[in-house]
């Protein structure tokens, strides 16, 4: 396909918890370009900044519900790949994440690190082929105006 250079993995990861987040940058910190925020606030002015790939956010932040925030990240940032990571499964809550939220993978707690890793890569090939669709898109419009161009010069001729 049209690839682009090969994306770094960038990763903000949002949870309230100190230790937590401490934990997530033990596990995966070597592997991902890794940030952390400890609130929605936080997340929104690293999002912001640009560059961020995959967003990882804990359901029970203290301000508003990881879910809702995932909701306004949608909207804001929909580039940007969800994950929602969860103590306590909840079947109404998991399919609010995916309908409004954009959530592609819901991480439950203790997180396994293999999987959180699959999930990532799996995210960030999303991304990567997002990339290539929209180069390959323009590449076909750029073409298709050449051509159209030049049908009409073969026309007036």
């Amino acid at each position: 396909m049209f690839t682009h250079q090969p994306l770094p993995a960038s990763v903000l990861h949002v949870d309230d918890s100190a230790k937590e987040r401490a934990a997530f940058m033990a596990a995966f910190g070597s592997a991902f370009d890794l940030r952390s925020a400890p609130d929605a606030n936080g997340a929104i002015g690293i999002l912001d900044r640009g560059g961020i790939h995959v967003l990882v956010v804990a359901q029970d932040l203290p301000e508003m519900k990881g879910a809702a925030f995932l909701g306004l990240v949608r909207q804001k940032f929909p580039q940007v790949r969800c994950m929602l990571t969860m103590s306590r499964p909840d079947p109404q809550l998991i399919v609010q994440a995916l309908n409004h939220g954009g959530v592609r993978h819901i991480i439950n707690q203790p997180w396994d690190v293999a999987e959180v890793r699959k999930a990532v890569a799996a995210a960030v090939a999303d991304h990567q082929a997002e990339l290539d669709r929209t180069a390959f898109t323009a590449r076909l419009i750029e073409s298709n105006r050449q051509l159209e161009f030049a049908l009409r010069q073969h026309l007036l001729s």
